[in-house]
């Protein structure tokens, strides 16, 4: 699965304002709804503090993948925010998020919405990409870091 088809450069951000588990969420929500109309930003925002009061979303390492389906949507579509100042979001290993992959599936595509989700859990688990997306400084950076591992997954395949 490759970043790059549910991720395009206007959806990746640099954070330097959020400063809560509420205000990223926002602001995945500004960021969906922004670039699909279809979306509405309060709808997400509530479908996203839904899922995140079943549980967090953190998934360790300074990682966070909030992650909802919707029946306003025909396509997957994702957001990734660096966050420069990082957000206690209740991961079980305690570390605050500086990332936070946010991610809209549409609603029938249960088993889409999992493969999504264990590509993302396998790509942030590898040390290096994660240095490297912390490392960027600007969001043209960090959308070519995406690109550049989809084109070094795909010559491992």
């Amino acid at each position: 699965m490759q970043l790059s088809h549910i991720i395009n450069l206007n959806a990746v951000y640099i954070d330097s304002v959020s400063k809560s588990k509420t205000a990223v969420l926002l602001k995945i929500s500004q960021i969906l709804s922004q670039l699909h109309p279809g979306l509405n930003e309060q709808e997400l925002f509530e479908a996203y503090w839904k899922r995140e009061c079943l549980g967090s979303t953190a998934i360790g390492q300074g990682i966070t993948i909030p992650h909802i389906r919707s029946l306003k949507l025909e396509k997957a579509q994702a957001c990734i925010i660096r966050l420069l100042n990082p957000v206690d979001f209740g991961a079980a290993d305690k570390q605050p998020i500086d990332l936070a992959i946010g991610l809209v599936v549409p609603q029938e595509q249960v088993n889409h919405h999992l493969e999504i989700l264990a590509a993302i859990i396998k790509r942030c688990s590898v040390p290096s990409f994660r240095e490297a997306c912390r490392r960027t400084d600007n969001n043209v950076a960090l959308y070519n870091l995406l690109i550049t591992e989809d084109t070094h997954q795909e010559e491992l395949a």
